[in-house]
């Protein structure tokens, strides 16, 4: 198309045609270096050998949760009584269930909500006390990171892998970390 409006005249010599030579100067745009996403399991990954810092280096987030990760659909949930949750399609001996757009603790159980900078180990999941009632999923982002409680007083890191949305399924990655 700009051959079409700048050089059309030039190659059909017309009396139009401009004789001035054009110079054009390009200047490169830095591009930052993307980093590294906090759903990478830094465990699982060794150093950099091109002199980047690693991803833990890079920034002061925790690494991801290494555990089980667990899949759920619309009316689904888990019990949380050991390392491995196994999912299971709604009863009310749950203690995590998904309904459409949010994930709930029921039975007695509870989600309690961590800032990114707070480690997520067995005496950080028992002295917070952020409770809330359920996850909108509309809202959960990759990497977010929370304990959950089972009302028997199982308690387990959950990390998200991916950004929530309530027409998808719901990844959780959880690690059991012991019991109350």
């Amino acid at each position: 198309m700009a051959l079409g409006f700048l050089g059309l005249p030039a190659l059909v010599k017309s009396p139009t045609a401009r004789t001035e030579t054009v110079y054009v100067t390009v200047t490169p745009t830095p591009t930052p270096t993307p980093t590294v996403a906090a759903t990478t399991p830094s465990s699982s990954t060794s150093p950099s050998t091109s002199g980047a810092p690693s991803p833990s280096a890079a920034s002061s987030s925790p690494p991801a949760v290494d555990g089980t990760t667990i899949t759920l659909s619309q009316d689904y949930g888990f019990r949380l009584r050991g390392p491995a949750p196994a999912v299971e399609r709604y009863v009310e001996t749950l203690d995590f269930y998904r309904d459409y757009d949010e994930l709930w603790a029921i039975n007695g159980s509870r989600i309690v909500a961590l800032k990114p900078e707070e480690p997520g180990t067995l005496a950080t999941c028992k002295s917070v006390t952020r409770f809330i009632g359920g996850i909108d999923l509309e809202t959960l982002e990759a990497g977010s990171r929370f304990c959950f409680e089972s009302g028997k007083g199982g308690l387990a890191l959950v990390e998200a892998p991916k950004n929530g949305d309530p027409d998808d399924f719901l990844d959780l990655t959880i690690q059991f970390l012991g019991n109350r």
